[in-house]
């Protein structure tokens, strides 16, 4: 109907955090784009998360809540609620994350056919300071893919093109976001990221619930063995080095020096290094990487206006 705005179905999985699942929930009430419903599912919560979504149910009618008896993982949280939406584009947030009120309207008002799906810029958050994390283009293609997750943990996309067949890959006990994102790309082509920072990253709990654990390796593993396929050798070596950054896996300087096999390498270990032997330097670099960008933005904006 003409004049009517499309619906925006907004789904986050959650499993015992009542009070992030809550502070999630209203970052997606305070979005400036009203035409939005809200999933979340439970994913077998043991605590008052339950409790929590019921009260929220009573006080938002855009809320729908389902449930699973016992723990499935997020990816099966995931996929029911992509099942279970009604919305014309679809998009996801984690239950410790937070959206910024422009968000959705900025994905409706940008989104384009052209393109697979959007993306956009996050701020890292964690105990101590926000950083605005940094993206050299717009456009991720696929050969960009096939050499790291260049899109993040979230995307916004027509709910269609979310087949049976192009959904969160269940098996995965890590990197799914990146194995689904890898698909998409590759069956409706190139994506493209907003620059609009509309997304708080927790990396603090992030980094503590998977990137150091087993898991992340034995994520690694099943995506290479599921597109190795589709991968060179040289990007099959990009990808052991995102594994061991991903990990902060801690290398001696041989292991390191051995392991490099171009400039991508190379530059991901040296800050790998940094970060696990040298973090206060790190996180200077990433620090003055930020400010710089702070100063350079404006004039760019204002150079191409």
């Amino acid at each position: 109907m003409k004049g009517m705005r499309p619906l925006v179905t907004v789904y986050i999985p959650t499993y015992n955090r009542p009070c992030l699942v809550e502070r999630a929930v209203k970052s997606v009430i305070n979005q400036t784009y009203s035409a939005i419903e809200i999933i979340v599912v439970d994913d077998g919560s043991t605590d008052s998360t339950a409790e929590v979504l019921k009260l929220l149910m009573a006080e938002y009618s855009n809320l729908r809540v389902f449930s699973h008896q016992r723990s499935k993982g997020a990816c099966a949280a995931r996929n029911l609620a992509i099942e279970n939406a009604k919305g014309f584009y679809i998009t996801g947030l984690d239950d410790d994350d937070e959206f910024l009120p422009h968000r959705v309207s900025d994905f409706v008002a940008h989104y384009n056919t052209d393109y697979s799906f959007l993306c956009a810029t996050s701020i890292q958050v964690n105990k101590t300071e926000q950083l605005k994390r940094l993206e050299a283009s717009s456009f991720i293609s696929w050969a960009d893919i096939k050499n790291k997750n260049h899109v993040g943990n979230q995307i916004f996309i027509e709910r269609s093109r979310l087949t049976v067949n192009l959904r969160f890959c269940e098996e995965m006990p890590a990197w799914q976001d990146y194995e689904l994102w890898f698909r998409l790309i590759k069956e409706y082509g190139t994506a493209y990221r907003i620059d609009n920072h509309s997304y708080k990253l927790d990396v603090g709990s992030a980094v503590d619930r998977i990137s150091t654990s087993s898991k992340a390796y034995l994520g690694f593993c099943k995506f290479i063995e599921l597109h190795k396929g589709d991968l060179t050798a040289a990007q099959i070596n990009n990808q052991v080095v995102n594994d061991l950054y991903n990990r902060r896996a801690r290398l001696s300087i041989f292991e390191t020096v051995s392991s490099i096999r171009s400039f991508y390498t190379a530059k991901r270990l040296f800050l790998l290094l940094l970060l696990t032997r040298l973090p206060k330097v790190y996180r200077l670099l990433i620090l003055m990487a930020d400010t710089f960008y702070k100063l350079l933005i404006p004039k760019v904006k204002k150079n191409d206006s």
